[in-house]
C-alpha cells in the first residue's frame, strides 16, 4: 500500500461519519482552511519506525484531527465528545476499526486541544486528535 492510498483509505473509512454529523468536512491531507466541523488526515510526527529492519514494511503513523468552531462552546464540545465516544455512531475509533485501521497503542487519542493558528479567520477552534498506525 502506498502512503497516498493509505491516506485515501483512512479518509474513506471516515466518510460514513458525514451521515452522522451535519456538514462534516473530511479531507485527506492537512486542511489549512477548514470549514468546521472538519476532519483532516496527514502524516504524524514521528512518522515512521521499523524502517531499519525492512523499509518496505515499515510502520507509519498518521494524525486524524477533528476541529470545531467555538462560537457555541457547548455544541462544539458536545460534537467532539460524540467523535471520541466509542458508543456513538459518530465514533472515529469505531469507523477506523470497521476499516481495519488501528489507533496507536502509545496514547493514540488526545483530549481537547485549542487551535488558534490554523485558520485565517480570527476565530479559534477546539479539537482532538487520533494517532493511527499502518504498515506499508
Amino acid at each position: 500500500m502506498t502512503l497516498r492510498s493509505t491516506i485515501d483509505a483512512i479518509a474513506a473509512a471516515l466518510q460514513p461519519l458525514q451521515a452522522e454529523v451535519v456538514d462534516l468536512q473530511v479531507t485527506p491531507f492537512w486542511n489549512d482552511e477548514p470549514t468546521p466541523p472538519s476532519i483532516d488526515i496527514y502524516p504524524g510526527s514521528p512518522f515512521m519506525d521499523g524502517a531499519a529492519l525492512d523499509p518496505a514494511t515499515a510502520r507509519t503513523y498518521f494524525t486524524i484531527r477533528a476541529r470545531v468552531q467555538m462560537a457555541d462552546v457547548e455544541s462544539g464540545q458536545a460534537l467532539l465528545i460524540r467523535l471520541l465516544d466509542t458508543g456513538d455512531p459518530a465514533s472515529v475509533v469505531m469507523a477506523l476499526a470497521a476499516a481495519d485501521f488501528a489507533v496507536a497503542d502509545d496514547g493514540g487519542v488526545s483530549g481537547f486541544t485549542q487551535y488558534a493558528d490554523d485558520n485565517s479567520a480570527v476565530e479559534r477552534m477546539l479539537g482532538c486528535e487520533w494517532r493511527v498506525e499502518s504498515f506499508l
